[in-house]
């Protein structure tokens, strides 16, 4: 039954690939705007259509912008599987080294702020959800969700805006400040980095502590745990136990999916710290119509969504009880 299971999701997943890829390819080429006048600046593409509009024709030409839709689609299509993405028009790399690059920035952001916000997203989560009305929970949670329903951007100006422009406290931007190497170049791009690591560790805690909470809260109101604490076991013995165990599966696979969905979240950060990773990429080549560099962006991070959630899915039916005594009474 668990790997029927896993192939529909497969399967499933590899034809919402398919269907995301044509959308990806459709959205970048009928966004408005003719990405050679970006490549060459507006000045000279409207002196070169007005003297000699055979340059901006051999330029289409050169980029494959002359051919027509459905052509364009075939190539975009091939060049995908056999990951030959093409070169960036304002980088004049192969966009996939470009992209490489600006990743490691993006998960240098992206992977602690999903790891620390899991584990206090799961704490303060399980002790508001425990005792409800609690005078902690009364404290928490009006806090948590003011941080979840305010757009990370807001956030990060105003934390920018006092602790870089008022206070000094940290710079306005950027990655490191240049001309170190070793231990103090690392420690450089750590200080470069606090502000905004914060700002992600906060906004994702925010909703971990919800999900968390929801399913303590449900899971207590259950008859079983109902039952534990008649026959006289502690608090300690029932939250370990019994509610934790059961509450960590939808907690897990929230948290996998999320690694996914954060990748594009963190990118509204990047862009107000001007920090050099896929946000900062993206938001350039929207700019200056990249279209290559769109079509991979906006691919790659489809694929972290959808990897993200077979991980949640897996771990789902690896751990789930109720799957494996379904699949015993089919045996």
């Amino acid at each position: 039954m668990k790997a029927a299971a896993i192939l529909k999701r497969i399967f499933e997943y590899a034809l919402i690939l398919f269907i995301i890829i044509t959308i990806n390819f459709l959205l970048t080429h009928y966004m408005p705007g003719d990405p050679i006048l970006h490549l060459i600046g507006e000045e000279e593409y409207y002196n070169l259509m007005a003297s000699n509009p055979q340059v901006i024709e051999e330029m289409r030409e050169k980029y494959g912008l002359n051919k027509s839709t459905l052509e364009q689609y075939w190539i975009y299509l091939k060049t995908t599987v056999t990951l030959n993405f093409g070169y960036s028009y304002i980088y004049k790399q192969p966009v996939l080294d470009v992209l490489l690059f600006r990743m490691k920035w993006t998960l240098m952001l992206l992977i602690p702020s999903v790891i620390i916000s899991a584990f206090l997203g799961a704490f303060l989560g399980i002790k508001a959800g425990w005792k409800p009305g609690s005078q902690f929970d009364i404290l928490t949670t009006p806090l948590m969700l003011l941080i979840n329903t305010t757009p990370t951007y807001c956030i990060s100006i105003f934390v920018l805006t006092f602790f870089s422009f008022t206070m000094g406290f940290f710079p306005f931007g950027g990655m490191t400040s240049g001309g170190l190497s070793g231990l103090d170049k690392a420690l450089d791009i750590m200080w470069h980095m606090f502000l905004p690591l914060m700002i992600l560790v906060i906004s994702k805690t925010s909703y971990d502590y919800f999900i968390m909470k929801s399913s303590v809260i449900e899971i207590s109101e259950e008859d079983y745990i109902l039952t534990a604490m008649s026959k006289g076991l502690s608090d300690r013995d029932v939250l370990s136990k019994h509610v934790l165990k059961n509450a960590l599966l939808p907690y897990i696979t929230v948290v996998c999916m999320q690694l996914g969905f954060s990748v594009a979240g963190t990118m509204l950060v990047e862009v107000v710290f001007s920090w050099k990773g896929m946000g900062t990429l993206i938001q350039r080549s929207v700019q200056v119509k990249d279209f290559p560099m769109l079509q991979l962006s906006f691919l790659f991070i489809s694929v972290c969504v959808i990897i993200s959630n077979i991980i949640s899915d897996l771990l789902y039916i690896a751990i789930d009880p109720r799957i494996k005594e379904g699949e015993s009474r089919a045996q």
